[in-house]
């Protein structure tokens, strides 16, 4: 699903982008919400999520631009739409995702939509990579791996302790949560998987019962039968 927000203020010019635009994106194109000047654009994409910014670069003697000063302007895609090619440059130094010069054809425009969709799925498998899914609220959040800080048993259900002291529980095993983690997690023991990233040194106990501490306070246990491995991987 797509959100977008086309700034323009040439209303020809607008309402060709816009037949490109449900054109090129189809039923994914959820919303696509137009305006002919700054401030109400700003507004607007400070309050609400998009996805993909269609951005002309002179506005009534404003500078689009001003919108991509904006600390939410990495949450989504800019493509810039000018007659001014001496733009392209700076457009870029914002890290906008491509520049279309006017006049363009219907060509150049899918062309730089397709450019849209592709690193637009690039990210989402990245992101599919990098971290686990849960169902909250009726909602699907989330959890990057890099926030977890380790991972216990409940059951047939697992608990994720995160490193902001927030836990979370997902209706998986510990076996298919180990499956879906990459390298940087050890299996302590059969109760915890720990993120290597965050291990501060082994804990030796009385009778040969070892923990690891994790992060600024967090201790769990380690089997003496992942002992030597532990170590070994820590050097």
């Amino acid at each position: 699903m797509v959100r977008a927000v086309l700034v323009e203020d040439d209303k020809l010019m607008a309402r060709t982008i816009q037949h490109y635009c449900r054109e090129a994106f189809g039923k994914s194109l959820v919303s696509l919400k137009t305006f002919d000047e700054l401030t109400p654009a700003l507004y607007s994409i400070k309050e609400n999520p998009i996805d993909l910014l269609l951005l002309d670069i002179n506005l009534k003697g404003q500078s689009g631009y001003e919108i991509l000063k904006l600390p939410e302007k990495d949450s989504f895609y800019t493509i810039v739409i000018s007659s001014d090619k001496q733009n392209a440059v700076s457009a870029f130094d914002f890290g906008v995702l491509d520049f279309v010069a006017k006049p363009f054809t219907r060509e150049r425009f899918i062309a730089a939509i397709d450019r849209m969709k592709s690193a637009s799925a690039s990210k989402a498998d990245s992101m599919r990579k990098n971290s686990i899914s849960l169902k909250k609220d009726g909602m699907i959040e989330v959890i990057r791996f890099q926030d977890i800080l380790y991972l216990e048993a409940s059951g047939n259900f697992t608990e994720i302790h995160l490193k902001s002291g927030r836990k979370e529980l997902i209706r998986k095993t510990m076996e298919s949560v180990l499956a879906e983690l990459n390298s940087d997690f050890f299996r302590s023991h059969r109760s915890f998987i720990i993120n290597l990233s965050e291990v501060k040194k082994i804990l030796h106990g009385k009778g040969n019962h070892f923990k690891v501490l994790l992060g600024d306070s967090a201790e769990v246990a380690l089997s003496r039968s992942n002992y030597n491995t532990l170590k070994d991987m820590l050097g």
